[in-house]
């Protein structure tokens, strides 16, 4: 009821265009792109030609797959800013929509969802965590629980963007922890809004595994594409 009414006192205003009436409207739908196959198996970027994996398995060790709803370009990019860096909360709900119809797409499961965590200094000065957020919308879609316990960030990183791939992966290298009771070989789905080169969800990953669980899929709204 009250979401109702302040939908109507503020309606809800795209996040790719800023056109009043819903938060991600028809026309920006049909502009987003869904990633195209063949996609590699383990990573799910797009490739040339099918085949088992595009040489990933060498980075990706701890991830079993990786899988992302559609490309970071165009309308979902800006949505994808507005919702991390301006708060547009509201926009937690079609990005998870997009994520979960791909996983369902893909006939991925898991038994539990963990987001990726922010460290306390960055989510004091943010606000939110917009992971948490998709987390939770997309574990209300598709029936995911939580663990008990928690995935921790226990370094402070710099922003992964504008690195290359090595950088990235030794700049989140043991950043994460599970602290909570053994994870009893559970398979976990770890959530991301945007996935570049997978190496903040192979570092989550890599920290779950240690944890005690067993396959761990990460899963991004959007994928970095060149």
């Amino acid at each position: 009821m009250l979401s109702s009414l302040i939908d109507l006192i503020l309606p809800p205003r795209c996040g790719g265009c800023l056109t009043v009436g819903a938060w991600l409207c028809d026309g920006c739908c049909t502009r987003i792109r869904r990633l195209q196959e063949p996609l590699c198996r383990r990573c799910g970027a797009e490739v040339e030609s099918a085949r088992p994996d595009c040489g990933c398995r060498r980075r990706l060790r701890s991830l079993a797959r990786l899988r992302s709803a559609v490309a970071y370009e165009g309308p979902i990019e800006h949505a994808l800013q507005r919702f991390k860096y301006k708060g547009w909360r509201k926009l937690a709900g079609p990005l998870a929509l997009l994520l979960a119809e791909r996983l369902v797409v893909e006939g991925l499961a898991a038994s539990w969802a963990v987001a990726v965590p922010l460290h306390p200094e960055r989510a004091r000065s943010r606000g939110f965590n917009q992971s948490e957020l998709l987390t939770s919308e997309l574990g209300a879609r598709m029936g995911l629980r939580r663990p008990h316990g928690r995935l921790v960030r226990i370094r402070a990183t710099p922003p992964q963007v504008g690195h290359d791939r090595l950088w990235r992966q030794n700049n989140v290298r043991g950043a994460f922890n599970w602290q909570g009771p053994h994870l009893a070989g559970r398979s976990i789905l770890i959530v991301d809004d945007v996935a570049t080169t997978g190496a903040t969800l192979e570092a989550c990953a890599a920290a779950l595994r240690a944890g005690g669980s067993g396959p761990v899929i990460g899963a991004a709204v959007a994928r970095v594409t060149v």
